[in-house]
């Protein structure tokens, strides 16, 4: 099992929120995380949140004392640990990233009495599967500058959807980590024996989707395609959504739009930026059919 922090978002004005990924998982039943920051890849660490259960989201919201105003203009680390169903003594840690999403250190797996053991020099290089970028070898003027102003399109972009343009919507993220739904998966084929099942939604886990977050986003250009068959004729409604770019949000997650409660099936996903700067996601989505299972899944409207 790996741990990978997949976004880091610095939040106005002092919140840092993250978000992160269970790979290679073995194991069905609770996972609980804890997020951890240091003002140094070596530590020491502070624990900031704890005993996240089931969750793919935290954040800090840098309230303690060590913490001040300008504390998202200096380099700050953090790591998630992940502890399995089958306890602490199996827990891993996420590479270790800064503010900026760039790879600082990389833990090795957890070992007997030591699970905090460091990785060697030659052993920086960041993992592939974590989506993010080794540091460069800058100065930390520029990118302490590039974190500011993209601090400043986030606001005025989340300012613009709030008060202009912008429709609430429900995301609501496939689980892919948890308890395996006894109902309608096979542990064998690995495949789900049922698309229609209650109890997983068709996703093989228990609830199928974590509990939603209320995120902005607006509508654009909507198109309508036919598909015929040979009992009648089907139109389903092809729509873009641009969201911020916090939380990430992956093909098969939902989005339920809150007002008509119209759910949508996350088929593409692609950044947008401005001045090189990634500031919000633009979504591909299919509207699904009233009848769909996946209106069955509870969402406060």
């Amino acid at each position: 099992m790996n741990v990978v922090i997949v976004k880091i978002q610095p939040l106005y004005p002092t919140r840092v929120a993250l978000q992160w990924e269970l790979e290679d998982v073995s194991e069905s039943g609770a996972f609980t995380f804890s997020i951890e920051r240091s003002g140094a890849p070596a530590g020491p660490w502070t624990v900031v949140q704890s005993s996240l259960a089931g969750v793919y989201v935290g954040e800090d919201p840098m309230d303690d004392e060590e913490s001040n105003m300008l504390s998202l203009s200096r380099d700050i680390y953090y790591r998630v640990k992940a502890v399995p169903p089958s306890g602490l003594y199996n827990a891993v840690y996420s590479p270790i990233v800064n503010l900026d999403a760039l790879v600082q250190h990389e833990m090795l797996p957890s070992e007997p009495g030591n699970p905090e053991r460091p990785a060697s020099i030659a052993q920086l290089e960041p993992d592939p599967n974590t989506r993010l970028t080794e540091r460069p070898k800058d100065n930390g003027g520029e990118r302490v500058r590039r974190r500011l102003y993209k601090r400043k399109m986030l606001r005025d972009l989340y300012l613009s959807l709030k008060h202009l343009n912008g429709v609430e919507y429900a995301l609501l993220k496939r689980r892919h980590f948890g308890t395996r739904c006894a109902a309608c998966y096979d542990p064998i084929t690995r495949t789900v024996l049922a698309s229609h099942c209650l109890e997983c939604f068709g996703t093989s886990w228990v609830g199928g989707y974590f509990d939603p977050i209320y995120i902005l986003g607006r509508r654009l250009v909507s198109q309508v395609q036919s598909q015929l068959t040979q009992q009648d004729k089907t139109d389903i409604n092809i729509a873009r959504i641009q969201v911020l770019d916090y939380p990430r949000i992956d093909d098969g997650d939902l989005l339920v739009e809150r007002f008509h409660n119209r759910r949508f099936l996350v088929k593409q996903r692609y950044e947008t930026s401005l001045k090189t700067i990634t500031v919000h996601q633009t979504l591909t989505v299919s509207e699904l059919s009233r009848v769909a299972v996946e209106y069955k899944v509870q969402v406060d409207l």
